[in-house]
């Protein structure tokens, strides 16, 4: 899938804790599509079962040079795509949600959210294929 002749750039974000199956069943469509994925780069991380998530390679990176580089990856993407398992999003989802909005980049979300306001904000699509279409015309 092409956007005007270019790969489609995209940033998943949301929960990497609750639902990996859901997780890796998005990330896979996207690669699927020959879209970009700018963040995460996989979702191998090195201990799951920490609160926050890190690669092998960000290992010794802080939290906020970690979410740094993750809000630079939505700041050049064409889409952020929201991973959001029983309408369940967290605090750094909500603040990503509020950068790509921030920067006019089209958010995606399968499912509603549970808060209502957020919900505002995000575009309600049945699959990542059709947030893809949705770009791509």
């Amino acid at each position: 899938m092409r956007l005007n002749s270019k790969v489609i750039k995209v940033v998943l974000s949301g929960s990497f804790h609750r639902d990996p199956e859901g997780l890796e069943r998005d990330y896979r469509e996207l690669a699927r599509n020959q879209c970009q994925i700018l963040s995460p780069r996989t979702l191998t991380f090195k201990d799951s079962l920490q609160p926050f998530v890190r690669h092998s390679v960000e290992e010794l990176d802080s939290v906020a040079t970690i979410q740094k580089h993750h809000l630079q990856a939505i700041a050049l993407s064409d889409f952020l795509w929201i991973h959001a398992p029983d309408g369940y999003i967290g605090i750094s989802t909500a603040m990503e949600i509020g950068y790509a909005y921030g920067r006019g980049i089209p958010i995606f979300v399968a499912t509603d959210v549970e808060d209502e306001m957020m919900n505002n904000f995000l575009t309600k699509v049945p699959s990542v294929f059709a947030a893809i279409e949705q770009i791509a015309n």
